[in-house]
Protein backbone atom coordinates (compact mmCIF):
# COMPACT_ATOMS: atom_id res chain seq x y z
CA UNK A 1 0.00 0.00 0.00
CA UNK A 2 1.89 3.48 -0.68
CA UNK A 3 2.11 6.01 1.86
CA UNK A 4 1.64 9.10 0.22
CA UNK A 5 -1.55 10.90 1.45
CA UNK A 6 -1.66 8.62 4.38
CA UNK A 7 -1.82 10.31 7.81
CA UNK A 8 0.40 8.83 10.63
CA UNK A 9 -0.49 10.06 14.30
CA UNK A 10 3.11 10.43 15.70
CA UNK A 11 3.23 12.57 18.55
CA UNK A 12 5.52 15.65 18.06
CA UNK A 13 8.83 16.02 19.90
CA UNK A 14 9.13 19.58 21.11
CA UNK A 15 12.56 19.03 21.87
CA UNK A 16 13.53 18.28 18.12
CA UNK A 17 11.84 21.23 16.55
CA UNK A 18 14.85 22.36 16.07
CA UNK A 19 18.28 20.67 16.62
CA UNK A 20 21.19 22.15 18.60
CA UNK A 21 24.74 21.14 17.16
CA UNK A 22 26.23 18.52 18.21
CA UNK A 23 29.58 17.43 17.91
CA UNK A 24 32.45 15.38 18.87
CA UNK A 25 33.95 18.30 19.76
CA UNK A 26 30.61 18.97 22.17
CA UNK A 27 31.67 15.97 23.77
CA UNK A 28 35.23 16.25 24.77
CA UNK A 29 33.66 20.14 26.12
CA UNK A 30 30.95 18.74 28.40
CA UNK A 31 33.45 15.83 29.85
CA UNK A 32 35.72 18.84 30.64
CA UNK A 33 32.93 20.63 32.12
CA UNK A 34 31.70 17.80 34.22
CA UNK A 35 35.65 17.61 34.91
CA UNK A 36 36.57 21.00 36.06
CA UNK A 37 33.67 21.32 38.30
CA UNK A 38 34.49 17.76 40.27
CA UNK A 39 37.52 19.38 40.84
CA UNK A 40 36.35 22.46 42.19
CA UNK A 41 35.22 20.30 45.23
CA UNK A 42 31.34 21.46 45.41
CA UNK A 43 28.63 18.99 45.02
CA UNK A 44 26.35 21.48 44.19
CA UNK A 45 28.08 22.69 40.77
CA UNK A 46 28.41 18.84 39.52
CA UNK A 47 25.20 18.29 40.43
CA UNK A 48 24.19 21.55 38.18
CA UNK A 49 25.09 19.88 35.25
CA UNK A 50 22.51 17.17 34.87
CA UNK A 51 19.08 17.34 34.40
CA UNK A 52 16.60 17.80 37.04
CA UNK A 53 15.31 14.40 36.40
CA UNK A 54 18.84 12.58 35.95
CA UNK A 55 19.54 9.23 36.66
CA UNK A 56 23.41 8.49 37.94
CA UNK A 57 24.42 4.81 38.04
CA UNK A 58 27.37 5.58 40.44
CA UNK A 59 31.08 4.01 40.10
CA UNK A 60 32.05 3.97 44.03
CA UNK A 61 28.11 3.17 45.05
CA UNK A 62 25.43 0.35 44.33
CA UNK A 63 22.72 2.86 44.71
CA UNK A 64 20.99 4.40 41.89
CA UNK A 65 20.74 8.34 42.05
CA UNK A 66 17.74 10.33 41.21
CA UNK A 67 16.94 14.19 41.06
CA UNK A 68 19.79 16.88 41.69
CA UNK A 69 19.67 16.04 45.97
CA UNK A 70 20.25 12.61 45.15
CA UNK A 71 23.30 13.07 42.97
CA UNK A 72 24.73 16.21 44.99
CA UNK A 73 24.77 14.00 47.66
CA UNK A 74 26.39 11.22 45.99
CA UNK A 75 29.53 13.76 44.97
CA UNK A 76 29.52 15.45 48.47
CA UNK A 77 30.85 11.94 49.33
CA UNK A 78 33.00 10.51 46.06
CA UNK A 79 34.09 14.84 46.01
CA UNK A 80 36.22 13.71 49.37
CA UNK A 81 38.69 11.53 46.88
CA UNK A 82 39.74 14.63 45.04
CA UNK A 83 38.96 13.02 41.59
CA UNK A 84 40.29 14.22 38.74
CA UNK A 85 39.24 12.12 35.32
CA UNK A 86 41.08 11.60 32.00
CA UNK A 87 38.68 9.78 29.03
CA UNK A 88 40.99 6.97 27.40
CA UNK A 89 38.82 5.47 24.88
CA UNK A 90 35.52 7.53 23.27
CA UNK A 91 32.61 6.51 21.25
CA UNK A 92 29.99 9.16 20.35
CA UNK A 93 26.11 9.13 18.86
CA UNK A 94 24.91 12.38 17.76
CA UNK A 95 21.10 12.83 17.75
CA UNK A 96 18.61 16.06 17.51
CA UNK A 97 19.42 17.94 20.92
CA UNK A 98 20.80 14.67 21.99
CA UNK A 99 23.93 13.40 22.18
CA UNK A 100 25.55 10.15 23.97
CA UNK A 101 29.52 9.33 24.86
CA UNK A 102 30.60 6.03 25.92
CA UNK A 103 33.87 4.65 26.78
CA UNK A 104 36.51 4.10 29.47
CA UNK A 105 37.69 6.88 31.78
CA UNK A 106 40.76 6.56 34.14
CA UNK A 107 40.04 8.60 37.96
CA UNK A 108 43.02 9.65 39.63
CA UNK A 109 41.87 9.77 43.41
CA UNK A 110 43.30 10.48 46.71
CA UNK A 111 42.83 7.83 49.35
CA UNK A 112 44.19 8.82 52.54
CA UNK A 113 47.95 10.01 51.38
CA UNK A 114 48.18 7.56 48.29
CA UNK A 115 47.08 8.74 44.91
CA UNK A 116 45.28 5.99 42.95
CA UNK A 117 44.01 5.34 39.40
CA UNK A 118 41.18 4.09 39.14
CA UNK A 119 39.52 2.40 35.69
CA UNK A 120 36.07 2.40 34.82
CA UNK A 121 33.41 2.65 31.97
CA UNK A 122 30.93 5.36 31.22
CA UNK A 123 27.85 6.19 29.60
CA UNK A 124 26.70 10.34 29.37
CA UNK A 125 23.57 10.72 27.57
CA UNK A 126 23.16 14.23 27.40
CA UNK A 127 19.94 16.31 26.06
CA UNK A 128 19.93 20.01 25.21
CA UNK A 129 17.33 21.88 27.32
CA UNK A 130 16.12 24.87 27.89
CA UNK A 131 19.07 26.78 26.07
CA UNK A 132 21.56 24.12 27.52
CA UNK A 133 22.97 20.58 27.31
CA UNK A 134 22.34 18.77 30.66
CA UNK A 135 23.33 15.79 31.45
CA UNK A 136 20.38 12.88 31.76
CA UNK A 137 21.98 9.61 32.42
CA UNK A 138 25.09 8.71 33.49
CA UNK A 139 26.74 5.39 34.17
CA UNK A 140 30.22 4.48 35.47
CA UNK A 141 31.21 1.27 36.88
CA UNK A 142 34.56 0.38 37.48
CA UNK A 143 36.15 -1.84 34.95
CA UNK A 144 36.40 -5.61 35.78
CA UNK A 145 39.71 -7.34 36.64
CA UNK A 146 40.73 -8.70 33.46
Amino acid sequence: MPLAGMAFDVPANESCEACAPATRLLAEQLFEGWNRALQTGDAEKVALRYADDAVLLPTVSNVPRTGHDEIRDYFEHFLEKNPVGFVDTRNVKLGCNKLTDAGTYTFRVTDGEETVDVPARYTFVYEHRNGRWVIVHHHSSLMPPT
